[in-house]
């Protein structure tokens, strides 16, 4: 059965799964050695990394010419070589034949990869331990060179893979892999009812974080209040009532007056007639003209005279 060339957005989808696995390693790896002395494994952590690669390499690339991501997507290595069967012209029209992959690009893959990233996580130790001689400075310079042109031979290689679709990283045009789908990829039926409804919900919660900090919840609430609450002129004659705020049912802190006959907390009544010019009292009805007339509550006690 004919192999297929691989999409680009799934050869870039299995490198972000193969980074991903390894972090989990490492994470749980990291678990393990908690409970050890600080700093137990960060003086060979490059090494120990190198280590996860490689015990990944073995038992994915090695084993099925594939790596750990290309496995969950169904991609896979191949030599993009002559046909193993002949050797012949390919045929107009068709992707070329393409072969299994040799031990010896799988041993050369796995040291391009595993040991650049070994001398990456480790230069920095190596050059403060190696800068004695002139020419270990030298050396170390030409090693910077040297990493400056690899990036930038990336950065092309990373150009021409999203204008022809093989080779997504630098080391596979180098050891010679292509990535392809081993069996035929049947078409699937995509549906977007679950992003349009995401773009929908995602656009509506934008447009009440813009709007609810333009409504004025309190003076709504005292308008409805005003409209259906039912209100007795004889609420406010008589006594003041001292044992509870006639906005929320408290004891009253800090107790002011608007006018008449009730009592409210200086929170209460003040944050109400901030949000609402025209508040008036919940009970009673009598309203204010002005933040003036909130005051503390005066109480005045009769004597009589003891005859």
């Amino acid at each position: 059965m004919a192999d297929h060339g691989a999409l680009r957005v799934t050869q870039l989808d299995s490198s972000e799964l193969d980074n991903e696995v390894l972090s989990l390693l490492s994470s749980q790896l990291s678990n393990i050695f908690k409970y050890f002395k600080p700093r137990f494994l960060s003086k060979y952590e490059p090494e120990v990394k190198a280590l996860l690669r490689l015990v990944t390499w073995k038992y994915s690339m090695f084993v099925f010419d594939s790596t750990i991501g290309q496995q969950l997507l169904r991609l896979s290595y191949r030599d993009p070589g002559p046909a193993a069967t002949g050797g012949g012209p390919a045929v107009t029209g068709r992707r070329p034949a393409v072969n299994r992959l040799s031990s010896s690009k799988k041993i050369l893959y796995a040291v391009l990869t595993i040991g650049s990233h070994w001398l990456n996580d480790r230069s920095t130790d190596l050059k403060s331990s190696t800068t004695r001689f002139k020419y270990h400075q030298l050396m170390w310079k030409i090693v910077d060179v040297f990493e400056k042109c690899l990036k930038l031979a990336s950065l092309v290689n990373f150009a021409v893979f999203l204008q022809q679709g093989c080779y997504q990283l630098l080391v596979e045009r180098i050891v010679g892999l292509q990535s392809v789908f081993p069996r035929r990829q049947y078409v699937r039926q995509l549906s977007y009812e679950f992003m349009n409804r995401e773009l929908l919900w995602h656009g509506f919660s934008e447009f009440l974080l813009f709007v609810l900090p333009f409504i004025n919840f309190h003076k709504i609430k005292n308008a409805v209040q005003r409209v259906f609450h039912s209100r007795s002129t004889a609420d406010g004659l008589g006594d003041k009532n001292m044992d509870e705020c006639a906005i929320c049912g408290q004891s009253p802190i800090g107790p002011r007056e608007i006018g008449c006959n009730h009592v409210f907390c200086y929170y209460c009544i003040q944050s109400n007639v901030l949000a609402d010019s025209k508040y008036s009292c919940p009970v009673c009805g009598h309203s204010l003209s002005s933040t003036d007339e909130i005051k503390p509550v005066q109480v005045y006690i009769e004597l009589n005279d003891v005859t």
